[in-house]
């Protein structure tokens, strides 16, 4: 057995250097995959997916109380009171979301998408527009902020609606370099009147007239052509909106914002546009003083300035005047684009706010509720993605992975190149975003089953998981409209005529109350989207884990406790009224922020840009 080649002998210290080697090159694929992971779970946080060049024009629509069934993108069959045509090629021409989620009122969707979070970490009560703590807290970074530090351009135009106290609330604060738009809920279509200032009692019957609710970036507009009563506030919003696009220099990336009045009570319209809905039938009108409160005349309200005789007001025929006429103005935004070339590297994202409200001439037909309400006509949009820029290969598909509006914040700043954390709500101690990028979801590059969001907590009172949905309590109005609304067809399940009737009563709850106790009730929201089963009974285990799920998530739940700054009315002054004493005395008439008022000098360190120097653009 011998052998003429020498026995190989390692040396000790050899060998031990070799394996120190490969132990660190071990623990350096570890920590890389160990990144990676990470990455993959939070990279709303890290992980730019632009580059400079790439980074995509954006257009953001947020629709005002637009309804399921309102547009014809998801309408199984046709129907000719819907005239949306360019929204549903728009929706076509990219990917339709199915569970694209809101909260199911106004304010708390605004404050979500601009902030970043669930409603239920930074807003999750809808409070007046004069309270000092509406909207989004001071201390958070906004939406705006994020894409302006990454280079963008950008603009607000229509309906804030999330804080106006201070001016650190105000869009141009929130990062916005322009914007033209107004604060409460809704206000007056023509002449942008206050609508809910009656709370400032005296102090605006000793104004010279009625309030106004205007603003243009840095304070009250004083464009006469804005002021103009006799053109129609969307017009307005349009124009601005055509003159920004005119005036970009397409080189540099654009963020628009527009947030329409349309289709949010008191639904006003354009006679050209209600005389195209003449053919419609209502067999009720009694509603019709729930869109149109504060004592208002109700068909003074559909007087257009010139018009020698209003039109009977009818809510249903009110409504679909609105969603056509924002079919026109998108079909006009789409058009400037492209006529500037900036089209074909342009995501568009529409959504509403919350589903569209029963009594207020929408319907959500097949979901069950609506606005104001917990079920999934309350809380699930009418959204999608579109434009130049989106992937060829998705185009005409539906994504059925769950997408909470919070999760634009992350997905548009991974998009833009930058990190989305918030570093200012860090600093003072408040909740981290929740938003998750979605892109890998919506190009395609993720399958369904991987949908990056799976838990979505809605109230203390409502969590959804996956395909599961736990509700706890009493839940009022939950009933399903017909396709059809206002009117009183509605099927065997339920009803909504009392609430269409405008009864508060019981009677008005008829059998669409549901009481799920504290034990709960569960919907399988894949199966039974329009929330018809109760399958808690058949599910005892995934109920009971949902309850105990929900309990612990409620610990960490935040809503808005901002109390910035103080009054800047006189001392002694109804604080509950500064914003009214503020509007008369200080802006002329117009409403504007009423805390803190003379501590602006921070505006020096804000980008700016004079909206004097865009270019004008054709009347309409």
């Amino acid at each position: 057995f011998g052998s003429s080649q020498k026995r190989r002998v390692w040396n000790p210290f050899a060998l031990a250097a070799m394996l120190s080697l490969l132990h660190l090159v071990l623990a350096l694929i570890c920590q890389r995959a160990a990144v990676g992971l990470i990455s993959a779970r939070h990279d709303s946080e890290t992980g730019p997916e632009a580059t400079p060049g790439s980074r995509p024009h954006i257009i953001f629509i947020l629709v005002d109380d637009l309804g399921w069934a309102d547009v014809g993108f998801n309408l199984a069959t046709p129907d000719k009171e819907v005239k949306t045509p360019f929204i549903d090629e728009l929706a076509n021409f990219g990917v339709k979301l199915q569970r694209h989620y809101v909260h199911h009122s106004c304010q708390q969707t605004r404050v979500a998408v601009q902030s970043g979070r669930l409603p239920v970490h930074v807003k999750w009560h809808n409070d007046p527009w004069h309270a000092s703590s509406s909207g989004m807290p001071t201390r958070m970074t906004g939406m705006g902020e994020k894409l302006r530090d990454a280079g963008y351009k950008t603009h607000f135009v229509g309906k804030w609606d999330i804080g106006m106290s201070t001016h650190r609330h105000l869009p141009r604060s929130r990062g916005y370099m322009t914007s033209l738009g107004y604060f409460e809920k809704s206000n007056n279509q023509w002449g942008s009147k206050c609508l809910s200032c009656d709370m400032c009692g005296d102090i605006v019957n000793k104004s010279k007239g009625q309030l106004i609710d205007l603003w243009d970036t840095d304070g009250p507009v004083k464009d006469p052509n804005e002021l103009n009563e006799t053109e129609f506030q969307e017009f307005k919003f349009l124009r601005r909106i055509k003159k920004i696009i005119h005036g970009h220099d397409s080189k540099d990336p654009l963020f628009l914002f527009y947030a329409p009045h349309l289709a949010h009570c008191p639904l006003q319209v354009p006679k050209k546009y209600l005389d195209k809905f003449d053919f419609m039938e209502s067999r009720t009108d009694a509603h019709a003083a729930n869109c149109v409160t504060g004592g208002h005349d109700i068909d003074g309200m559909n007087t257009e300035p010139g018009s020698p005789q209003p039109k009977k007001y009818n809510c249903r025929r009110q409504y679909r005047a609105s969603v056509a006429l924002l079919d026109d103005i998108l079909s006009e935004i789409v058009s400037s684009l492209k006529i500037k070339h900036m089209w074909q590297d342009t995501l568009l994202v529409f959504t509403s706010d919350n589903g569209g409200p029963p009594n207020g001439g929408a319907t959500n037909f097949p979901l069950r509720g609506g606005k104001e309400m917990m079920w999934e006509g309350g809380i699930r949009a009418a959204a999608f993605v579109s434009g130049g820029a989106f992937p060829n290969a998705q185009r005409g598909k539906t994504v059925r992975g769950i997408i909470h509006i919070a999760d634009w914040y992350a997905t548009l700043s991974n998009l833009a190149g930058i990190s989305a954390k918030d570093e200012l709500a860090a600093a003072h101690g408040l909740p981290p975003i929740d938003s998750i990028n979605q892109w890998g979801l919506l190009s395609g590059r993720l399958h369904e089953k991987d949908a990056p969001r799976k838990e979505l907590p809605v109230t203390d009172s409502v969590l959804i998981y996956g395909p599961w949905k736990y509700m706890r309590g009493t839940f009022a109005y939950g009933g399903w409209q017909g396709p059809r609304s206002t009117n009183e067809t509605s099927p065997e399940h339920g009803t909504l005529v009392g609430i269409l009737l405008g009864r508060t009563d019981g009677e008005a709850h008829g059998n669409t109350l549901l009481d799920c106790g504290q034990t709960g009730c569960l919907f399988n929201l894949v199966e039974d989207w329009t929330e018809h089963t109760d399958v808690a009974k058949e599910n005892p285990d995934i109920l009971r884990r949902m309850g105990n799920r929900l309990d612990k998530l409620i610990v960490g739940f935040y809503d808005n406790d901002d109390s910035p700054e103080v009054d800047s009315c006189p001392y002694g002054h109804d604080s509950g009224k500064c914003a009214c004493w503020m509007a008369t005395n200080y802006y002329g008439g117009f409403l504007g922020p009423f805390r803190g008022v003379e501590n602006e000098h921070y505006f020096s360190n804000l980008q700016r840009m004079n909206t004097s120097n865009l270019p004008d653009v054709a009347q309409l």
